[in-house]
């Protein structure tokens, strides 16, 4: 009777024994099935750039004119650099009509005294220079080109000019901004639902959004700068605009 207990308990330690170890190989089992469920539901999300931009004409003009001229004495140098200026003027509203807007924004006289012998500066004087500044603004871009090359030329005719510019901006970049901004999210957008796709997954609510710095730059152009770009150089322009946009993934 001994015997047959012993044996009778073995059989039932092994019959305990086979379930339990089919239990945990289950357990296992179900652990990675569900890894994949798990990854889905807490996927981190995603962050794709779009790309957006439009061409633009300028359509202010902007150039800063001064003119100098020398005389014995202040009252010569003053009266030549005032008959310059009214040419100047006269040659300005010519050309760009009377919308021009002529702003006149400093004026100096300087002395220049006698070299001696030896080549050094002495206490008399030997010129005045009348210096004026006039800064020109307009709508007229096409003739602004055209009048910034025609003031050129007076300094052959004997004047003297010297010329800062001219600048050509864009005077509406607000509304060109919220255009690109919208295009450059809907293009992240796009990005984003075929990386999505082609995971597998949905694409679901839009996280985060941030605006890039703007670039305007001339036609073809590939520069780029972290503080952004503004070609005042020519009327045709490009202005590009990048948004940095993060889904999440799944509901």
């Amino acid at each position: 009777m001994v015997e047959m207990t012993d044996w009778h308990n073995k059989i039932m330690n092994k019959s305990i024994l086979i379930p339990v170890s089919v239990v945990v190989g289950l357990i296992g089992a179900a652990t990675v099935i569900s890894k994949p469920w798990v990854t889905i539901q807490h996927a981190e999300p995603i962050m794709v750039k779009g790309y957006a931009e439009r061409e633009v004409k300028a359509d202010q003009g902007s150039l800063t004119v001064r003119i100098s001229e020398r005389g014995t004495g202040n009252g010569e140098a003053y009266e030549k650099v005032g008959i310059s200026l009214e040419t100047v003027r006269k040659l300005i509203l010519n050309t760009l009509g009377e919308e021009a807007e002529l702003v006149e924004l400093s004026s100096s006289l300087s002395e220049t005294k006698k070299l001696n012998e030896k080549g050094n500066r002495t206490n008399e004087v030997d010129y005045v220079t009348a210096t004026r500044s006039l800064r020109v603004n307009s709508s007229q871009v096409k003739e602004f080109e055209a009048m910034s090359r025609q003031l050129y030329d007076l300094n052959g005719e004997g004047m003297r000019l010297t010329l800062s510019g001219p600048e050509f901006f864009v005077s509406k970049l607000d509304e060109v901004k919220i255009d690109l901004m919208k295009r450059a999210t809907k293009n992240g957008r796009e990005r984003a639902e075929i990386m999505a796709k082609s995971s597998g997954e949905k694409l679901g609510a839009l996280v985060s959004a941030r605006q890039g710095v703007i670039q305007i730059t001339k036609p073809n152009s590939t520069r780029t700068s972290s503080y952004g770009i503004y070609d005042t150089e020519t009327i045709e322009k490009v202005v590009k605009l990048v948004v940095t946009l993060e889904f999440k993934i799944g509901k």
